[in-house]
């Protein structure tokens, strides 16, 4: 949701809205926690990472992309440091949102995985995740306006 709000906040292009559905949807397919990797051997759990890994990757450039709307365009006002502290303070705050995102969906597969098998799974984390994109850039959009 958090990802969603910090998308639709900003004027941001609407191509890295393709990008953060896909890093989360790839993030749900890979179910990258501990107990769901168990039950796969070396190869088939190194590639579900990496494909959890791509989805992070994805969504933390969809976040700095539309991070990096943020500002002013009075180029006057511009000062180096102002500027350098900024645009590190803000990926850093990309970098997080994804981190805590990926570890939220790893343990929430790993808990519904008690419950559900892994099929099922995939799809609560699937929908949850592009329902929270939604909401998220429905309150964004809200908020800035």
């Amino acid at each position: 949701m958090a990802t969603g709000m910090v998308m639709a906040a900003f004027p941001a292009p609407y191509w890295i809205w393709n990008l953060a559905l896909g890093g989360a949807i790839a993030q749900a397919l890979a179910l990258a926690g501990p107990q769901a990797l168990r039950h796969f051997r070396y190869w088939s759990a190194n590639s579900l990472v990496f494909l959890a890994i791509l989805g992070t990757g994805a969504i933390v450039v969809a976040l700095a992309t539309a991070l990096g709307f943020v500002g002013t365009d009075q180029l006057d006002e511009i000062k180096l440091t102002a500027t350098t502290f900024q645009v590190i303070r803000v990926s850093f705050l990309a970098i997080v949102i994804a981190a805590l995102g990926a570890i939220v969906g790893a343990e929430t597969g790993d808990r519904l995985l008690r419950t559900f098998n892994r099929l099922q799974t995939t799809l609560v984390l699937a929908a949850t995740c592009i329902l929270g994109l939604g909401l998220g850039g429905l309150i964004g959009l809200l908020v800035s306006e």
